[in-house]
């Protein structure tokens, strides 16, 4: 996270404001398994490399008692509410989401279709250019069908790949990538895309 390109993204959608909040969705039972807590490790981290990364709120339905309050001991917010992952932008917003679901990147994205609110946050998660390539491959309608936004996204965004140097951490962030969103604000986000992807997916 700290080559210039990753940093010149980051401070370009934080813009004038102080403080990016961070949501966590989907981190998984920290208490049970490694790659859980490698990834709040990681998070955790970055919060405390960067005094410009404000508030962290998580929220995963398997947490236990033990692990909200574990969370909370490290100054984390765990939220009550599903959100099932659309949380809006209207901030600068970090959002933290290693190997979840297709459908819940898809409805981040539905939730912020538009300029203002993806110009306005960073997602790190799956590989999004991994799902195109696999829906090119394999003509998987069923992933056509729970990443619709996800792949409508991909002309608008940036992603940066997360290199994985030891072994040890591959499970946790393997296919793991940064992305950032570039749209023109004073442009309408159109859904041609997604017709277009789900026209070209049937002639395959």
């Amino acid at each position: 996270m700290e080559t210039l390109e990753v940093l010149t993204y980051f401070l370009r959608i934080l813009g004038s404001e102080t403080k990016m909040q961070m949501v966590i969705y989907g981190i998984g039972s920290i208490e049970s398994y490694d790659c859980p807590r490698l990834q709040l490790s990681f998070a955790i981290l970055i919060k405390r490399k960067f005094d410009w990364i404000g508030d962290i709120e998580v929220f995963d339905p398997v947490l236990s008692t033990t692990e909200t309050n574990a969370l909370e001991a490290l100054g984390c917010t765990v939220l009550k509410v599903n959100e099932q992952g659309r949380r809006q932008a209207v901030k600068p917003t970090m959002f933290f989401m290693p190997h979840c679901e297709a459908v819940l990147y898809d409805n981040l994205l539905q939730a912020n279709w538009r300029p203002e609110n993806l110009n306005q946050m960073v997602l790190f998660g799956n590989s999004f250019e991994k799902y195109e390539q696999y829906v090119s491959e394999f003509k998987n309608s069923v992933i056509v069908d729970s990443a619709r936004f996800v792949l409508g996204v991909r002309r608008f965004s940036v992603e940066v790949g997360v290199d994985v140097v030891s072994d040890d951490f591959f499970r946790a962030f393997h296919d793991s990538s940064w992305h950032f969103f570039k749209l023109d604000p004073q442009k309408e986000l159109e859904l041609e895309t997604l017709k277009i992807i789900n026209c070209s997916t049937k002639e395959m």
